[in-house]
Parts: C-alpha cells; sequence; structure tokens
C-alpha cells in the first residue's frame, strides 16, 4: 500500500480538518488545516463535510476529507489566500492566480473568487489570454473592455488567437472595427482604419456590439 504524505507546509498540528488532495492513481498528500476558511464562505465543502461518513469526516489522517482531481500545488495556492500572514497578494504571477480563480469557482468561494479577479485587473495580460480565461470562469464581460480595444486596434492577427478567441468573439471583434473605421471616416480621417477612433467611442461601439450595459 502506498503511503500517503503529510504536506511539509500545510499539515498544521491545530488543524481542525484533515483533508487528503489527490490526483487519480496518485497516493496524493494529507493536509491538516482550519475548517473554518472551507465552512465559512464554500457552500460545497459545507455540504461535504456534512455528508461525509465516519471514514471521511476529517477527524484523522486516517479519516481525511478527499478533494478527488486536484493537483497538491494547485490546493497549496489555494491555502496560501487562508494563511498568507501579511496579505501581500500583489506579487504573485498571473498563473497563480489563475489557479486560485479556478478552484474558487469550482468550490464555490466567492471572495477568494473576486479576490482573484481583482489581482488579474491589475496584471499586465495579454489581451487574447485574458479574454479567453475571462470567458472560461463567466466573468463580467465589461472587464474585458481594455482588451477588446487593443484587439480593434490592431492591424492583423494570428490565425492560432484566432481559433483561441473562438468564431463569436472574433465576429465581433470584426465587427466592431468596421464600425470604428467607418466612425473614423466620417470624422475625417484619411485611409482610416479601426486604430483611428477614440477609445471612447470604441468603448460604446464594443458596448453595442457586445451587447454589454
Amino acid at each position: 500500500m502506498t503511503r500517503i504524505t503529510r504536506h511539509p507546509k500545510y499539515y498544521l498540528h491545530d488543524g481542525s480538518v484533515s483533508i487528503h488532495a489527490r490526483l487519480p492513481f496518485v497516493a496524493g498528500t494529507v493536509f491538516r488545516v482550519h475548517k473554518y476558511f472551507f465552512e465559512r464562505e464554500s457552500e460545497y465543502f459545507r455540504k461535504g463535510f456534512r455528508a461525509a461518513g465516519p471514514q471521511e469526516d476529517g477527524q484523522s489522517d486516517q479519516a481525511a476529507f478527499r478533494l478527488d482531481d486536484v493537483k497538491i500545488s494547485e490546493f497549496e495556492r489555494l491555502l496560501w489566500v487562508f494563511y498568507n500572514p501579511q496579505y501581500m497578494y500583489d506579487e504573485q504571477p498571473i498563473d497563480h492566480w489563475i489557479t486560485i480563480l479556478d478552484l474558487a469557482t469550482r468550490w464555490n468561494f466567492p471572495s477568494v473568487r473576486d479576490l482573484a479577479v481583482r489581482q488579474l485587473q491589475k496584471l499586465d495580460m495579454k489581451p487574447v489570454e485574458r479574454i479567453i480565461t475571462y470567458d472560461k470562469y463567466n466573468l463580467d464581460k465589461s472587464l474585458l473592455l481594455p482588451a477588446y480595444i487593443l484587439l480593434c486596434k490592431q492591424s492583423s492577427r494570428s490565425v492560432d488567437d484566432g481559433k483561441r478567441l473562438g468564431m463569436p468573439t472574433v465576429l465581433k471583434i470584426n465587427e466592431a472595427r468596421e464600425y470604428a473605421q467607418r466612425f473614423a471616416a466620417e470624422q475625417g480621417c484619411p485611409s482610416p482604419t479601426s486604430a483611428d477612433a477614440e477609445d471612447q467611442e470604441l468603448v460604446e461601439i464594443l458596448k453595442d456590439v457586445f451587447d454589454l450595459s
């Protein structure tokens, strides 16, 4: 039988619940953490803890509450939010916050999800990456207006970027570009392109095209 290891950092001896995080066919790692953080906000964990039988109630390592299909490194990042002693959030990279956003969405931590979005908003993401990420997690599309503006002003985009964005988004961006080019022409711009439109005008065009209030 494969031995399950205790996490070197997040096995806290004053913790109140043992959680066994694992991937299929991997022994996984046991975390000993404070149940309060999970019950305070996550309906997923509140229901899970209530429904767990004595073999998985988290009262001991042998009866640890199971979390399947999660990497140890991913769960570490979520726990870092709770156990960050100085709340120093601004030094973490994009992939760190995308992982936190993913788990907060999957396990219904609304405040943690909001935190991840706020931090991503501060970071310099490529417009295509931001659009793909925000669409995947069904975030407020109005947050994407700066990214849409950048794409509208680009003279071209790669085939790969177009495939990743998906046809509906590409068609709307192209529609907005056409409106912006027409507006620039009406303003008397010689050889107008969508890049000649003012940002505020592009915002209004994009709000209309993407049906944003």
